[in-house]
């Protein structure tokens, strides 16, 4: 009495079983994977690369299928594509080393999905080194202020003339007395400036300046030469000279 329940009942479980993997069969047959992409085509180490797994949808049929993204470099991705918004099935992934890939989209069996439609899809991409950042430019540093002197450089009896100064290169004069006498200890000038002194006459002077100066007081500039026949400025006694 027991053998036909136990047949019966086996009979009913290989039937349910077929029409699970039928159904499953027509689910997997619903998405086919149709063409891989990948931005940018080449690429620098370190760069992410946007990869896009494209796949069509039998109208009125499921969603669930398995995807497997190969990234040729040994390591790889399984997606199970199970909603609209999967598709298409995007990842980002980063080389860490140089060398050319070759980047596959294979249907794949993913958990209990069987494996999308299609052929395997693929891409080669080449990845270099990424060129080292180029420093900016070094800002070249300050010169360093020039000293300028100041009421305490002259020495006693010496008065500083102001309107010597120069910003530039901190020369200056110190003016005297006609009966200034050369100090005792000289004026310790910043290179390049060189210590001068001018101790006889009226209008003594020490202090700083250029070498190519001289060691006399600063030069004035001469007065033009007037040509011959030109008749004196308004104001001028000279006579006008005859030619």
């Amino acid at each position: 009495m027991r053998t036909p329940v136990s047949r019966r009942s086996a009979r009913l479980g290989w039937l349910a079983a077929c029409a699970s993997s039928l159904l499953l069969a027509g689910t997997a047959s619903a998405q086919t994977l149709t063409s891989l992409r990948l931005e940018p085509g080449t690429a620098t180490v370190g760069q992410e690369i946007r990869i896009t797994a494209q796949l069509e949808v039998a109208e009125k049929a499921g969603i669930n299928c398995g995807l497997r993204i190969v990234y040729g470099d040994g390591k790889s991705v399984d997606l199970r594509i199970t909603k609209d918004s999967d598709m298409p099935a995007v990842v980002r992934y980063t080389f860490t080393r140089p060398g050319t890939f070759t980047v596959s989209a294979e249907p794949k069996i993913v958990g209990i999905a069987l494996p999308c439609s299609g052929k395997t899809q693929k891409q080669v991409i080449t990845v270099t080194e990424a060129k080292p950042a180029q420093p900016y430019p070094a800002t070249p540093a300050a010169p360093p202020a020039v000293p300028l002197p100041d009421a305490t450089t002259c020495p006693w009896g010496w008065n500083l003339n102001r309107a010597s100064i120069n910003p530039r290169t901190g020369a200056f004069v110190c003016n005297g007395t006609a009966d200034s006498v050369a100090p005792t200890e000289k004026l310790q000038c910043a290179a390049p400036l060189a210590y001068f002194e001018q101790l006889t006459g009226a209008n003594r002077q020490i202090g700083c300046r250029l070498p190519n100066q001289g060691s006399g007081p600063p030069s004035r500039p001469a007065t033009p030469a007037t040509p011959a026949g030109t008749p004196p400025a308004a104001g001028s006694n000279a006579p006008p000279k005859k030619s």
